[in-house]
């Protein structure tokens, strides 16, 4: 029983360990950028600041979606533009409003595309999650 013991130590922190750890996942798209911050869809007029994005239909889910934080890193060029990313390729936004049809999986404002990538791109590859 006493050979065991450092093994049965070692799971039990191994298992520790694992218990710290979370299992982060998140999901690719496209973004695109907008610079009209007028009334949005999920808080009318209501000032959002700019640091704030639009939902495509694939999570917009009927305005579940407002309010919602999400984590947004380029990942990379969809065009000809070859290195679109900034020395802060992560974002952190706010959905505020919904563009079906807008070409990206989600619509980031003009400041918020420019954190992470060169305006110019137009169109970048991304991972978003959710944060809250």
């Amino acid at each position: 029983m006493a050979a065991s013991s450092p093994f049965l130590i070692s799971l039990a922190l191994v298992l520790v360990l694992i218990s710290y750890c979370s299992l982060v996942t998140a999901d690719s798209g496209t973004a695109t950028f907008y610079s009209s911050y007028g009334h949005s869809a999920c808080y009318g007029n209501k000032d959002q600041g700019v640091m704030i994005a639009a939902a495509s239909d694939s999570f917009w889910n009927n305005g579940a979606a407002c309010g919602h934080i999400y984590k947004v890193t380029c990942t990379g060029p969809t065009n000809a533009v070859p290195h679109p990313y900034t020395n802060t390729p992560t974002v952190t936004v706010k959905i505020v409003n919904h563009c079906p049809g807008c070409g990206g999986t989600i619509d980031l404002s003009k400041e918020a595309f420019a954190k992470i990538a060169n305006p110019v791109a137009g169109v970048i590859k991304i991972e978003y999650q959710r944060i809250k």
